[in-house]
């Protein structure tokens, strides 16, 4: 079996969501005839095994510890997450001393240990390729070095785009150096990877003679194979799981939809019950606001297991996403875990873009952005459900998403590259 040495900085972190992602092609890659090395930081998290993956962890000091005694590092925190109105001078002052230190990511000082250990494993053994993962940028920077040294093939996967993120807001002489560094990283990579084809697209402007491959993320098949549902509720329930992201991602348009269709007498309110598991944001205010308080309930947060557990018992899934052009290219991570669940999806966001798409491709429910969209989705299902008939709907394109597929690409784009 081939080696491939694949450098991820947030393979181990089972709380973020680009873990689901780097686990998923690690663990699938050994079925296409690779083995992956995963190099990550040796931190508190526990190491994550799969058959035929080995998980390497190196040295790792970020850039607070670096320069702070632990003690002053474990005070500054508290401080900073106590106050729930940060003084602004005080945020500012972080915001330019991360646009100055923090370049290009505040994980810089992983490169130096993680370089010396894939430079190790590639002396040692017998690496065919490379795969770097980014949030965080230094993940690139070590690949570039490695492939600089050692004409190793490799594939540079970008999660999130770089500069062209439109999340991502620097100042203008960080912009220049940002771009600068994005180019020359990428002047000898083999293969450029997204999750979107529209980020693809966005990614071929600025590097328009690379080979660029948008590889869509999925569910991993392992995670619901022994998932059932275990309760039925007497109420159309619709759940939602996940940040709101300090009230980005705002309900209003539902909870406004539903109080609309009570008030018509469309729907009864004692029929339906709306779960949300996460943050709590302004969701009782909101809810109150829209006179539905009864019907909403707020479980805060739970385990991942239950999160599963909870959508296999619920009957539509909720999607909330800024309603904002900017998100047209992104694709959260949580439809494909909904997928995976095998029930009906409302998502409420932006009128167009990748998840429009995939949601209309798959045929696994709606994407709605307007009021009155909203309403008639919610009414359809409620009808479908009071009259027994409410079921998934996915076709053949939906069975694509999944992580083993996902592998596959990488696969495929690896042996190409021998």
């Amino acid at each position: 079996m081939d080696k491939v040495i694949f450098i991820s900085f947030y393979y181990n972190h089972e709380n973020e969501i680009a873990s689901k992602r780097l686990q998923g092609i690690a663990k699938y890659l050994p079925k296409n005839g690779w083995q992956p090395v995963v190099i990550v930081p040796k931190t508190q998290n526990e190491t994550v095994n799969f058959k035929g993956v080995r998980v390497i962890e190196t040295e790792y000091e970020d850039m607070l510890s670096k320069f702070l005694p632990k003690s002053k590092v474990n005070k500054t925190s508290l401080k900073i997450t106590s106050q729930s109105q940060p003084n602004k001078l005080v945020s500012k002052a972080i915001s330019i001393a991360g646009e100055i230190f923090a370049y290009p990511d505040g994980m810089k000082y992983w490169a130096k240990p993680a370089f010396k250990t894939c430079s190790e494993i590639i002396e040692s053994e017998d690496i065919k390729g490379i795969i770097s993962s980014s949030f965080p940028i230094t993940a690139h920077t070590i690949a570039h070095d490695l492939k600089e040294k050692y004409d190793i093939p490799w594939i540079a996967d970008l999660r999130d785009l770089w500069n062209l993120n439109p999340y991502v807001n620097h100042t203008f002489i960080r912009n220049y150096f940002e771009k600068r560094l994005e180019l020359k990283t990428f002047e000898n990579v083999d293969i450029l990877t997204t999750t979107t084809p529209l980020a693809k697209k966005t990614l071929q402007s600025l590097h328009p003679t690379k080979k660029i491959v948008s590889i869509v993320s999925g569910y991993d098949p392992q995670d619901f194979k022994d998932l059932k549902q275990t309760k039925k509720s007497d109420k159309l329930t619709l759940m939602y799981a996940g940040s709101l992201y300090n009230g980005k991602r705002n309900p209003s348009i539902l909870f406004e939809a539903v109080s609309q269709l009570i008030e018509e007498n469309k729907i009864d309110s004692d029929k339906i019950t709306i779960d949300f598991y996460g943050d709590a944001a302004n969701l009782e205010e909101l809810s109150k606001k829209y006179n539905i308080e009864s019907i909403v309930s707020i479980h805060g947060k739970v385990s991942h297991d239950e999160v599963l557990q909870n959508q296999m018992n619920s009957d539509v899934l909720l999607l909330i996403s800024w309603m904002n052009e900017k998100e047209k290219m992104f694709m959260p991570g949580k439809v494909y875990e909904y997928m995976g669940s095998k029930k009906p999806i409302l998502s409420i966001g932006y009128k167009e873009g990748s998840l429009k798409e995939l949601i209309e491709k798959t045929n696994i429910g709606y994407h709605i952005s307007s009021l009155e969209d909203n309403k008639k989705a919610i009414y359809d299902y409620y009808l479908k459900y009071i009259n027994n008939e409410l079921k998934y709907t996915g076709n053949e394109f939906a069975d694509e998403y999944s992580m083993e597929n996902t592998a596959k690409n990488f696969s495929k784009l690896l042996e190409e590259l021998q």
